[in-house]
């Protein structure tokens, strides 16, 4: 299956994208962590802006970031002047490159975009191929059973300020395709003198699935957590924030 083409949509404006999902502090600290607590090369895949990657690389880290939006590696490369972060365009279920990584993550909830079994088997291949042998592995997931999954009508969802100053206010709908497992969600954007709307898709995976998916496809789970701050993963956390590593024998 193809990733959804609408679910680029929420990626035509890296520069308000940051403004509007930017400065998730403690996230960028449990991947600087995790990352030079397994020395050697990290790649991010699905790294949009480089919203994480680009702390990392400050912090020393040699980052590899790839996406297959190309407006916001375009954004990434401008923020990471100076950097010796490199960005490449590449969709995570294809892409093939002759380094090896000592770690490998997506974040933004970015495993979700996967919206089959065959997409989230082709993402585990690469991320497989690509480590090092004991390589880590880590992302996070919204779990389903800490998430409302009724399809609501629009409600406000929060704000932030844009490029130019302009307060912008967010609201959206959400349905919920219980056959797929998939969400679909609208988001609204209103300046004021201008509306937006895009369109986004994620898929949600309980845990026992995903514990069979990760183990069935060359990997050992060693730690879930629920928050940045690595408070353990519970049946109803709302995120599942996962590490494992490379098994050298699938």
């Amino acid at each position: 299956m193809i990733i959804e083409h609408n679910n680029l949509e929420e990626y035509l404006d890296p520069i308000n994208y940051d403004l509007e999902f930017g400065g998730e502090i403690k996230k960028y600290h449990f991947y600087i962590e995790l990352a030079k607590s397994n020395p050697g090369e990290v790649l991010e895949l699905a790294c949009g802006t480089g919203l994480t990657t680009i702390p990392l690389s400050q912090s020393g880290i040699n980052m590899t970031g790839v996406d297959i939006a190309t407006t916001m590696l375009e954004y990434a490369r401008i923020k990471a002047k100076g950097l010796s972060a490199v960005f490449l365009d590449g969709d995570a279920r294809t892409f093939k490159s002759e380094k090896r990584f000592s770690m490998i993550y997506l974040t933004g909830n970015a495993f979700q975009a996967f919206l089959s079994d065959e997409d989230q088997i082709c993402l585990l291949k690469t991320v497989y191929t690509h480590l090092e042998p004991n390589g880590v592995f880590a992302f996070e997931t919204r779990n389903p059973l800490g998430t409302d999954l009724s399809s609501q009508e629009e409600t406000t969802w929060g704000q932030f300020i844009d490029k130019d100053g302009h307060h912008v206010k967010v609201s959206g709908t959400q349905s919920y395709d219980e056959t797929n497992h998939i969400m679909h969600w609208v988001t609204f954007r209103d300046w004021g003198h201008k509306k937006s709307t895009s369109r986004i898709a994620c898929r949600f995976t309980d845990n026992d699935t995903l514990k069979s998916m990760l183990t069935s496809n060359g990997f050992c789970i060693e730690s879930q957590y629920s928050e940045w701050d690595k408070t353990p993963f519970s049946t109803f956390s709302s995120s599942i924030i996962t590490v494992c590593r490379k098994v050298s024998h699938k």
